[in-house]
């Protein structure tokens, strides 16, 4: 541990004009590491996290917030004098911060990742954008200086965004009352947590409130973000959504049928440019990601632009149960028989209308008297 501690004293330390170029690159990734380490990591995980169920990916989650957890009460602890590290843990002491940070940052990209993977940017994104600039923040000079307050607040915030989707991967169940779950355990751990670390002080009663209110704070916002439906509705994910003329079961598969799209638009996959004739059915085809045995009701809510309000309004909400578990998703489909020309919007949704994933088309009148071009796909 010495011996690496002096390797980084020296890459600190500035270069004479005729060190080797190995040497001065050495310097310049070690004055950028946090960067490049952050980068690594985020892409390590982007990567790596696909299933939101995962039992290593969530085993180490919690391993990151036990480590959060430690380092804070022992940071604190040191802060004021009634601890000091001895022996070999002494040596490995002064990179705690970035250790902390560490943990910190696997976390909030896993936040990122699957809050992410759950909404859309139209209804979560504010949220979304919350979790990444934390992330971010998290590897900012002036955060990783910052006090205990500052390190309880986002504590409290990486506990309840975990237990936010372990509780429903647990459950098998997902609403208001699991949300509501998952914030009264975070605040549990983050009193406890302040008990800890204000006891030892002269006066509790006030250390407490000090201490307290910035997880209060942080699960207060989180609360407001939830009834605002700012917060993605985690752990389920749209994987794939398509308008299509006909959908029909095949053994194990489905049969999208669709028109085939003229060379121009040869990336086209489903009719979202609906050519409508007489007797033609819409289909919205979905594939749904759940955890394993995980049941729920998801809604496919239909709307249609109206060009006086310039706003979408509702024409149908057609309930689809799924059961989780299979990688690819949930399959299912809904069918609407009664529709007119114009924009349309499929919003995939909750059973609390928390929207999941959403799919716009268009609806044009087909005159043609010829036989369409069919193409299928088989999902």
């Amino acid at each position: 541990m010495a011996r690496v501690a002096a390797a980084a004293q020296a890459l600190q330390e500035p270069l004479p004009p005729d060190a080797p170029a190995a040497r001065r690159a050495l310097a310049r990734v070690y004055r950028h590491r946090n960067v490049l380490s952050f980068a690594a990591g985020f892409a390590v995980d982007l990567l790596t996290l696909d299933r939101i169920d995962a039992w290593l990916d969530l085993a180490t989650q919690g391993l990151y917030l036990a480590g959060v957890t430690a380092l804070v009460l022992l940071q604190a602890a040191e802060e004021e004098g009634r601890w000091k590290p001895e022996g070999r843990f002494a040596g490995a002491w002064p990179y705690a911060t970035e250790a902390l940070h560490f943990f910190y940052g696997g976390l909030l990209s896993a936040y990122v990742i699957f809050y992410n993977k759950s909404g859309t940017l139209s209804h979560s994104g504010i949220f979304v954008a919350s979790v990444a600039a934390l992330m971010v923040a998290n590897e900012m000079p002036q955060v990783r200086s910052g006090g205990t307050r500052l390190r309880l607040g986002l504590h409290s915030f990486c506990v309840a965004s975990y237990l936010n989707y372990l509780l429903p991967v647990l459950i098998g169940r997902m609403g208001t009352w699991v949300f509501v779950l998952a914030l009264a355990l975070a605040g549990l751990m983050s009193w406890a947590l302040v008990r800890r670390l204000a006891a030892p002080d002269g006066g509790p009663g006030r250390t407490r409130l000090e201490l307290a209110w910035p997880p209060a704070a942080v699960l207060v916002l989180l609360a407001a973000a939830y009834g605002l439906r700012w917060i993605p509705p985690v752990p389920l994910s749209l994987k794939y959504a398509g308008i299509f003329h006909a959908v029909e079961r095949d053994g194990e598969k489905f049969r999208l049928r669709y028109r085939r799209p003229p060379w121009y638009r040869f990336w086209a996959g489903d009719d979202r440019r609906f050519l409508a004739r007489d007797g033609d059915r819409l289909h919205c085809f979905v594939r749904v990601f759940a955890p394993t045995r995980f049941t729920h009701n998801v809604f496919l809510h239909w709307m249609r632009f109206d060009p006086a309000s310039r706003t979408y309004r509702t024409s149908d909400r057609i309930a689809l149960p799924i059961v989780g578990g299979r990688d690819e998703g949930f399959r299912g489909f809904a069918t609407k028989a009664n529709f007119v020309e114009g924009r349309w919007r499929v919003a995939v949704e909750t059973e609390e209308g928390r929207v999941i994933g959403e799919r716009g088309f268009v609806v044009l009148r087909d005159e043609g008297q010829e036989p369409p071009d069919w193409k299928e796909r088989s999902m």
